[in-house]
């Protein structure tokens, strides 16, 4: 069982999300030979697993009199709110699609014949009815993200077999589910994770006297996300970013998630859209249960509030949380790229946090220093020599690489030998410095230790930082210090990866 598994997985990956044959006309238009079914034109959409949208047609969307709107050289994007729908299937039976933000891919000339278009889109929007006039994608009200591939993570299964008696050829089995529903309330939405049995409906109760030789019952989960504000388009894509990007932090890799549902709140005929967009290359498979930052029973009860605090605090500090979540799902090749991205994450968080504490009364001293040093130059022959001073002068006070990061692991709920952190954050400030100064690899020195020691430097920084902010968005420091010290995760990653830079952490964290 589980061999076909991943294969099911591996064949996701190279699949398209949505290939289908169809009928296309603009949506909304009141003149032109494609504005209704009627006048459609056939064709082909597909859209890729990193959610590329492409349209190949069989003809010509364009009248003749705006196909001279669209010529070489110049730019070939449709104006806002020109869309395309389409219905899919040989028979119709396929749904409707609706695409936007458009851009005219073909370069096909104006008397070749016949005159096929393609089009490239931003978005894409699906549903069982067709959409009307007045769609409008700001109108949504809730995002629901089916959580695929989290069940063993989530640990939510609800259906239970029970065989009631068996009597030589005949059998009795008994069927019993438990829908969960999960609220959380938080100032930023309404927050639900909930379970839905699928097959114990009344269609199969009314056949139930009929004999079968397949039947099909599963639990699907799912995240409920109800903004208590009215949110554009843009703000639920960015409330699903923030929501895939919580999940990897939980889990200590990038899970891609379902594609989004969003749920209309003007009473179309179909309030559900299932929405594509482009966001990057697919990754499925979660690590083994013993690699895990968490499991979801450990975070239940906080959960709504760690959403909160990663969408509050990946808002206000930006790079210094998306830097690291970035390379999570986008994994680097190289140890350098590695490297340097977790730096400029902690130089990028440590500044925000120096600069919302305010200035102390140690950088008011260097500051005092460092002016009364520049006033000295104030002959009229001294201005380049002050105006370079000054220039070079104006972050000496700031903390250097090595302070930020004893500072920013400092925080840490764990046991860190001061003198250990310091060595190995002077060790990272070196090889920072190799890279931006000396451009990699120093001529004196061996590639391959080069190499060795940044991998063994960067994997440390990692771990550490992912532990940091689990802390700053408020995982339990017990559970923490657990996690970094006691699990699987501990044995196998965390406890070598700090030995070899020289960090060595009592086994009980304290």
């Amino acid at each position: 069982m589980l061999i076909i598994q991943v294969r099911l997985i591996w064949s996701d990956v190279m699949a398209n999300v949505l290939d289908k044959r169809g009928r296309f006309w603009w949506h909304n238009e009141t003149i032109g030979q494609t504005a209704s079914l009627e006048t459609s034109v056939t064709g082909a959409i597909k859209i890729s697993e990193e959610g590329q949208i492409d349209l190949d047609l069989e003809g010509s969307l364009w009248s003749e009199e705006a196909a001279g709107n669209l010529t070489w050289g110049e730019p070939r994007l449709l104006p806002d709110g020109k869309r395309i729908v389409g219905l899919l299937g040989e028979y119709g039976d396929g749904g409707y699609v609706l695409l936007d933000d458009i851009e005219r891919t073909d370069f096909s000339l104006s008397d070749e014949k016949p005159g096929r278009q393609k089009y490239g889109a931003l978005r894409c929007f699906s549903c069982r009815f067709p959409f009307v006039e007045t769609f409008d994608l700001d109108h949504f009200c809730e995002l629901r993200i089916e959580l695929l591939g989290l069940d063993e993570w989530l640990g939510l299964d609800g259906i239970r077999l029970e065989e009631q008696y068996r009597d030589g050829e005949d059998a009795e089995v008994k069927v019993t589910y438990k829908n969960h529903k999960i609220p959380y309330k938080t100032p930023a939405a309404n927050v639900c994770l909930e379970s839905l049995v699928l097959g114990a409906s009344p269609w199969l109760d009314a056949l139930s006297h009929l004999p079968t030789s397949k039947v099909d019952i599963r639990q699907t989960n799912w995240l409920v996300y109800s903004p208590k504000t009215e949110c554009k388009l843009g703000d639920f894509q960015i409330a699903y970013r923030r929501i895939e990007e919580l999940i990897a932090l939980l889990l200590g890799t990038h899970f891609r998630m379902d594609w989004p549902t969003l749920v209309a709140s003007n009473g179309e005929p179909d309030p559900w859209c299932k929405f594509y967009f482009y966001r990057g290359p697919a990754q499925h498979q979660l690590p083994p249960s013993y690699l895990r930052w968490t499991t979801f029973s450990s975070v239940r009860d906080s959960f709504g509030e760690l959403l909160y605090q990663w969408q509050t605090k990946a808002e206000r500090y930006g790079a210094g949380y998306e830097l690291y979540l970035a390379s999570l799902q986008n994994p680097l090749p190289h140890p350098e790229h590695r490297f340097v991205n977790v730096v400029w994450a902690i130089e990028s968080l440590h500044r925000n946090w120096r600069r919302e504490a305010g200035e102390t009364a140690r950088e008011a001293k260097q500051k005092q220093c460092i002016q009364e040093i520049i006033e000295r130059f104030d002959e009229p022959s001294d201005k380049k020599a002050k105006k370079w001073l000054t220039s070079r002068l104006k972050y000496a006070h700031e903390p250097n690489l090595e302070e930020r990061i004893v500072e920013a692991f400092g925080r840490l709920p764990i046991s860190l030998a001061t003198s250990q952190l310091r060595a190995f954050a002077t060790r990272c400030a070196k090889r920072r410095n190799d890279i931006s100064h000396e451009g990699g690899c120093r001529s004196d020195e061996d590639p391959n230790e080069f190499r060795s020691e940044l991998q063994n430097l960067t994997d440390a920084l990692c771990l550490l930082f992912h532990a940091l902010l689990l802390h700053e968005i408020g995982i339990g420091d017990e559970q923490l210090v657990a996690v970094m010290t006691k699990s699987g995760l501990a044995e196998l990653r965390i406890l070598p990866a700090l030995r070899r830079v020289g960090i060595n952490m009592p086994a009980s964290g304290i």
